[in-house]
């Protein structure tokens, strides 16, 4: 809510406060506002914890209050119990790539996944403490876009090696894809791009729209590109960094948007260090933002290799397969252990969507879903990240990913 306050255990001096107050706990103290507590604030360790589903007004809600109080559940709870992904610390069923599955998540099965919860939350919870005084400067607020681009490799065939290549075309010609065979070829012999040469198509729709907006909607616009640049392994097969080219593709890239390091899947806290500082080293910048490959944060193992590190922003946070907002919220939060129950340094950035979860559909389907997140996201001002995989951008093969992308921009 972006408004001073003061948390007080002391009980005249809440008594004798004449603004705006509210006491939080089992019972109310006289006639303030007053919010029952669940008690999860106050447990120490994790443990399984029922979610029962309520309505408050027309916003789903849960730890449901039993008697009396002025907001029906326990919202720091249910906020806290969302925020931090309690229930990913809970014994679970994962998915092929080891990553807690959205349709394991309360948000999934309670259908509001899309929506900023905690936002929508905190936003009637400030209109009903302070009035329409807040819900007016509220409104103040724009949505913030960002474009989030994982790059595991930079070229389809171009610099990929021997092996993947000859398997690459002859898995095209067992399919009988002999356009994609041809492709390849003309691709090997430096007569037509890489299918995955699209940065630069990629820039130029920025720069368009930077062209002809304001100052402030040029601001509003991100774009967030996050190199692998580990060591080869049998699950990470691309362009090494190594290669000359493919360091001046991401200098070129960093002259127009921001940058960030993709780190390699299955790491460890070695592996963290040693990429980290290799960004550093080989781009000549200091890293700031970061994210797992394939979003794999099996929490919390994930964020604690990041904690000691330099690095203090993470873009992980979402479901690949999934649209919505894994953590409930469309606005930065500090990650907090629960295994030691405390607040840590690390930022996360959640994104609300991943072109992967609706590449699947027709492209009115896709702009539906799109425009569903992202007017959602508006109505509290937060802030709306997209992420891609760079192979979405492929020329090989029929996608909507450009026009999708042109959507974000420009809606």
């Amino acid at each position: 809510m972006k408004v001073e306050y003061e948390i007080t255990a002391e009980l005249n001096v809440f008594v004798g406060h004449e603004g705006i107050k509210f006491s939080y706990g089992t019972k109310p103290l006289g006639e303030e506002t007053f919010i029952w507590s669940h008690g999860l604030l106050d447990e120490h360790g994790i443990d399984d914890h029922d979610i029962e589903m309520i309505e408050w007004d027309d916003l789903p809600a849960f730890f449901p209050a039993p008697e009396r109080s002025d907001v029906p559940f326990d919202i720091f709870s249910a906020a806290f119990y969302l925020i931090t992904r309690y229930e990913e610390y809970l014994p679970q069923v994962k998915d092929d790539y080891g990553r807690y599955s959205p349709y394991e998540s309360a948000a999934f099965k309670n259908n509001f996944l899309k929506l900023p919860l905690i936002d929508l939350w905190v936003q009637k919870f400030g209109k009903q403490l302070h009035g329409e005084e807040l819900s007016t400067l509220s409104r103040k607020r724009d949505v913030n876009k960002l474009i989030a681009i994982e790059v595991a490799t930079f070229s389809k065939y171009k610099k990929r090696g021997v092996v993947i290549n000859a398997t690459a075309f002859l898995r095209h010609l067992r399919k009988l894809q002999l356009d994609r065979a041809w492709i390849q070829l003309k691709t090997l012999l430096n007569l037509e791009d890489d299918p995955y040469n699209n940065s630069d198509q990629i820039l130029d729709l920025v720069k368009k729209y930077r062209a002809v907006r304001s100052y402030k909607e040029r601001n509003g616009l991100e774009v967030l590109y996050f190199f692998h640049l580990g060591d080869y392994n049998d699950q990470d097969t691309g362009v090494t960094y190594k290669s000359k080219s493919y360091l001046e593709a991401i200098k070129h890239i960093a002259d127009y948007v921001k940058i960030g390091l993709r780190f390699s899947s299955n790491t460890s806290q070695k592996d963290v260090y040693k990429e980290e500082k290799r960004f550093e080293e080989l781009l000549k910048r200091p890293l700031h933002h970061t994210m797992a490959a394939h979003s794999k944060i099996a929490m919390p193992g994930h964020y604690k290799l990041l904690v000691d590190t330099k690095t203090m922003e993470d873009y992980s946070m979402g479901y690949v397969n999934e649209p919505g907002l894994r953590a409930s919220t469309s606005f930065p939060f500090y990650f907090y252990d629960l295994d030691y129950e405390v607040q840590t340094p690390l930022l996360i950035h959640p994104y609300a969507i991943h072109y992967n979860s609706i590449s699947l559909k027709m492209l009115n389907g896709q702009q539906q879903t799109l425009h569903e997140i992202l007017e959602n996201v508006k109505a509290v001002g937060g802030n709306f990240i997209a992420q891609y995989y760079y192979e979405h951008f492929d020329r090989d093969i029929k996608s909507h990913a450009f026009g999708v992308l042109e959507s974000i921009i420009n809606e």
